[in-house]
């Protein structure tokens, strides 16, 4: 970065904002990555030489450290800026992001898959070629270390496990079962032992299935992007600004030169900043990103018009069980972050799992707590929901999102109710959804009354401005969408790459 000029500031680190960050420096171009949340305290971060960091929720630091903030129409509460999660409560919809230099990567279930339907991006804009995106998938993939996981490896229980294939049963371990961007380790001698990653060497460790959970992995089992993707590019290209909170961003006066103004306010300092690019990218998470594009076009000298901002958003059928098993042999805190992939008969659509909750052991809960939870593992169904909701902005974000006019809900509750009671245990599930996965509400489309980016994820109407996250999706991929993000990432560096 020369000055307060680059020549792309991205703002937000997960897939969609690392993914492009590294591809615009491998080719040469100064890119300032803007994050709110700070780096975490991870193996792989501290051999990094990043010297501050904040910690994850486990042990007591769950107390002060789980919760970033809360949000609920108006309502917005800051509780603590190096906090993990942020919770939005809409009426008919929770959602809940990270918080961290990586974002959603930090607190992934490290699944990696390909979008369900074979033809997700076809027909999506007449000028976009499918195989310009699906060309990426496997490569992302391959850069997160993904293996697909198998009943041979040294697992202290997975889905084989709670569910052997015999004759008549309806819940069956998936086949293919999904890659996971995990270092299991080669045999239960190789637990939590110490290994180079990459051309950087940056140091992680074997699952030790003790911790690698949604509360973040520290020990670096599990991949995440700011060391896959911003480690081999830091100070080679990319400068990374974390604490950093954009408040909005607009066009630069014709005194000033072209492209856009993107300011900012550093958390750590409480001073405001400012920096001109020529390309900016919004990667801040599907809902602030949203956020950041509404407050930006409703100043006076802020972008241009974007009649469909907000529409078309998605929750990806998410939907999540607590599953009571009393009669496990192992704790459900001896786990890795996902146990694998489910089929139940007769409910094709949707995408099924399971996992524990490795790491929930530190938490200063009472030992009556812990040994109830000790027994419980979580399911998750994953569905393609229609995107008929949209998203507002008055001062906080509101959403018409309404699960009940979501048939994919009904699907996955009935299946769940087959896994009770094939299993004879109980499976309770929460009556209001809690996505992790929320998306479009800026989405790809023919047109600007479509939607907000064009094939190449520009936003119409507004050169220079690009979305490379998971707002831009124009669909509900149906399963975990790291994989459909980054390569869509992959796919918006590119053109941008041309475009210099």
């Amino acid at each position: 970065m020369s000055g307060n000029t680059v020549d792309v500031a991205v703002i937000g680190s997960g897939f969609g904002g690392s993914v492009t960050a590294n591809r615009l420096a491998l080719a040469g171009q100064r890119v300032l990555v803007l994050e709110r949340g700070p780096w975490r305290d991870s193996l792989p971060v501290r051999s990094m030489g990043i010297a501050r960091r904040s910690p994850f929720p486990y042990g007591t630091k769950a107390i002060t450290h789980l919760l970033h903030s809360l949000h609920r129409g108006r309502l917005n509460l800051s509780l603590n800026q190096a906090g993990m999660y942020e919770l939005f409560d809409f009426p008919g919809l929770y959602t809940l992001a990270a918080s961290a230099v990586g974002r959603g990567s930090t607190a992934y279930g490290s699944l990696l898959e390909a979008p369900r339907q074979p033809a997700f991006w076809q027909g999506r804009h007449p000028d976009l070629d499918p195989t310009s995106i699906e060309r990426y998938y496997d490569k992302v993939i391959d850069d997160m270390g993904g293996v697909r996981l198998s009943r041979e490896h040294a697992l202290p229980q997975s889905v084989w496990t709670h569910f052997p294939e015999l004759a008549g049963n309806r819940c069956r371990a998936a086949d293919p079962q999904p890659h996971m961007g995990l270092l299991i380790p080669p045999s239960a001698a190789h637990a939590g032992q110490t290994i180079a990653f990459g051309p950087t060497g940056v140091q992680r460790q074997y699952c030790a299935f003790d911790g690698d959970s949604f509360l973040g992995s520290r020990s670096g089992a599990k991949a995440s992007v700011d060391f896959v993707y911003l480690a081999p590019v830091l100070d080679k290209g990319v400068t990374v600004r974390d604490l950093c909170q954009v408040t909005r961003v607009h066009p630069c006066r014709p005194v000033d030169g072209a492209g856009h103004l993107v300011h900012f306010t550093d958390l750590a300092t409480k001073t405001a900043g400012v920096v001109r690019a020529s390309r900016v990218v919004f990667a801040a998470g599907t809902l602030n990103t949203l956020r950041l594009l509404f407050v930006s076009a409703q100043q006076s000298d802020g972008l241009r018009s974007i009649p469909a901002l907000g529409r078309r958003f998605f929750a990806n059928g998410d939907l999540m069980g607590l599953w009571l098993r009393n009669s496990a042999q192992v704790s459900s805190f001896h786990s890795t972050p996902s146990q694998g992939g489910l089929t139940v008969a007769g409910h094709a659509a949707p995408t099924f799992g399971m996992g524990g909750f490795a790491g929930l052991e530190t938490l200063p809960l009472p030992a009556f707590v812990k040994r109830k939870l000790a027994k419980m593992f979580f399911m998750y169904g994953i569905g393609s929901d229609s995107g008929n909701a949209s998203v507002i902005y008055d001062g906080g974000l509101r959403s018409d999102y309404n699960y009940r006019k979501e048939p994919i809900y009904d699907d996955i509750r009935s299946a769940f109710r087959v896994v009770a009671d094939e299993s004879g245990n109980r499976l309770s599930v929460i009556r209001k959804p809690l996505s992790v996965h929320t998306m479009g509400g800026a989405c790809l489309a023919p047109n600007a009354e479509q939607g907000v980016v064009d094939h190449r994820g520009e936003i119409y109407n507004n050169p220079g401005l690009f979305v490379a996250d998971a707002a831009a999706l124009p669909a509900a991929p149906g399963g975990p969408p790291a994989v459909a993000i980054a390569a869509w990432a992959h796919h918006v560096a590119e053109g941008i790459r041309q475009s210099f």
